[in-house]
């Protein structure tokens, strides 16, 4: 069975192969005829730029080779000359970088909420109170929240505290950044818009890669006064790739049509969760979460149900044990429309029994 016909029930793009993005580029760019750019300068990427920013609401964007240098530079400009930075335990920034804020940037990262997605203003007002009471003056200069977070598979921050504690926060001067790596996600599962989610913060990311299918990339947006000029940092940096016009091009052809296609995506998924509940399986669904949960199925039969579906063009990543059960992480993709729910309830029911 072809790849491109398949339905993945891991991960969150498409899953296309080397030749699949091979022609999709070649395609795109016979219908396009885009400009190439020079180390992200000009041409087709600032049309992407330009694209995202009014897809964010915000004044402008910059292209980014990866998501871990649009968190740094953001956080490292927002903060200025206020080194402290409030992070989630759980987030990227403070858990996957190697401390590249702390090493390359002089920025002291202060933890809240282990173990939890969602902090509050009350968890951050004692963490201000004890930087205030210091011998020496060390003020938080700016707070990134990531939502939706990986660590937790895919939890939420909690809305109505992120609203609150960006509100509270920048009437104290403390300026605000969004993780926002896998975003649109968040708004095809919650009806929030990307941008009014960004509305709050003065920067937000965006992979490009994650669910856009593009090769790499990220895109940070935010105010002209803060992104003017940061070309030159991420030159420093070494994150200024000679052409990114490749994963731009993809990253737009594909973000233009995602919310639409993963919010069919996920009215699939729920029509298969109602279903395979008590056919032998069951779900367990993550608490305020998006397109992973969990599929709990007989241990004895996690192999051969595997096996079976792969042969119907139905992939499964390998289980975990938990309890004597077998238990596959699933997740939401727009795979998940090549296939409807009761489909997939069929096929899932059959091959438990066989």
């Amino acid at each position: 069975m072809s790849p491109r016909t398949r339905i993945y029930l891991y991960g969150d793009d498409l899953h296309l192969s080397p030749g699949d993005i091979a022609a999709e580029l070649a395609r795109l760019t016979a219908e396009q005829s885009p400009e190439a750019d020079t180390y992200g300068l000009g041409g087709l990427v600032e049309e992407v730029e330009d694209f995202f920013a009014r897809q964010l609401g915000k004044e402008r964007a910059l292209f980014m080779p990866t998501g871990t240098l649009a968190n740094h530079l953001a956080i490292r400009k927002l903060a200025g000359e206020r080194r402290r930075v409030i992070v989630q335990e759980v987030s990227h920034v403070y858990n996957d970088t190697g401390d590249s804020s702390q090493t390359l940037s002089n920025l002291t990262l202060l933890p809240l909420a282990p173990g939890q997605a969602t902090f509050t203003w009350q968890q951050l007002a004692e963490v201000l109170r004890k930087t205030e009471s210091g011998r020496v003056a060390a003020p938080v200069g700016a707070i990134s929240i990531e939502s939706p977070v990986r660590r937790l598979a895919g939890e939420l921050f909690d809305h109505g505290h992120m609203t609150d504690v960006c509100a509270r926060a920048r009437k104290q001067g403390m300026r605000l950044h969004l993780d926002g790596a896998r975003l649109y996600i968040a708004s095809a599962y919650t009806g929030i818009s990307p941008a009014d989610y960004a509305k709050p913060f003065d920067t937000v990311y965006v992979s490009l890669w994650k669910y856009f299918n593009s090769l790499n990339g990220a895109i940070l947006a935010g105010p002209k006064e803060v992104l003017d000029g940061m070309f030159h940092t991420r030159r420093m940096f070494g994150g200024a790739l000679f052409n990114a016009w490749p994963f731009a091009l993809l990253a737009r052809h594909y973000a233009s049509s995602y919310l639409d296609h993963m919010k069919s995506a996920i009215a699939v998924s729920e029509a298969f969760i109602e279903g395979i509940n008590g056919n032998g399986a069951h779900i367990e669904r993550v608490p305020n979460g998006t397109n992973v949960f969990r599929l709990i199925v007989p241990r004895d039969k996690a192999e051969a149900l595997r096996s079976r579906l792969a042969d119907q063009g139905v992939m499964l990543t390998r289980p975990g044990t938990r309890d004597g059960a077998a238990v596959f992480w699933l997740q939401v993709n727009e795979t998940w429309n090549r296939v409807t729910g009761e489909k997939l309830v069929e096929q899932f029911s059959s091959a438990l029994r066989s």
